[in-house]
């Protein structure tokens, strides 16, 4: 069992050093999406819950505190040079040239900007940004980043 925990923790680790270095290289932040801290806690609840996982395994430690610190780093959002950041296990980064289309919808509220971004690659796959901007910076941004065949539709709530 220890030898599994090794493994697992090394793929974890380099995972979380790749999430880390997109984290790092965002230049337009998007709103933190608590909700990969949330599930990795339902994931260990459930795993001590059930009895999947055994208080006395060696090597658990180091793999909880790498999952935990792996949920933290994978909510941040946003745009980076080269990619744009999503939050997701099995999806970090998706490169502006799978990128399709660019929905902005622009949310009413009287005390701050605020755009949701929506991302759909040419596999009709949609990711969910939330930015604290205004629209005319996200179109700027979006089009020093991305290719010019990107269509780009700007939408209202209401």
């Amino acid at each position: 069992m220890a030898s599994f925990y090794l493994i697992l923790d090394a793929l974890l680790l380099g995972y979380t050093c790749y999430s880390w270095y997109w984290q790092a290289n965002i230049n337009l932040k998007g709103h933190y999406r608590s909700s990969s801290i949330i599930w990795a806690i339902i994931f260990i609840w459930i795993g001590f819950a059930w009895q999947l996982i055994e208080k006395s395994d060696p090597g658990l430690s180091v793999f909880l505190a790498i999952l935990l610190v792996m949920s933290i780093i994978d909510g941040f959002t946003g745009f980076a040079p080269k990619k744009a950041v999503v939050s997701g296990y099995f999806r970090r980064t998706v490169p502006y040239s799978e990128i399709a289309l660019v929905t902005l919808i622009r949310v009413p509220n009287p005390k701050k900007k605020a755009v949701i971004c929506i991302l759909t690659t040419q596999k009709n796959r949609q990711y969910y940004l939330q930015f604290s901007t205004g629209v005319a910076q996200m179109v700027e941004t979006i089009k020093s980043y991305a290719h010019r065949s990107i269509r780009i539709e700007i939408q209202d709530i209401l």
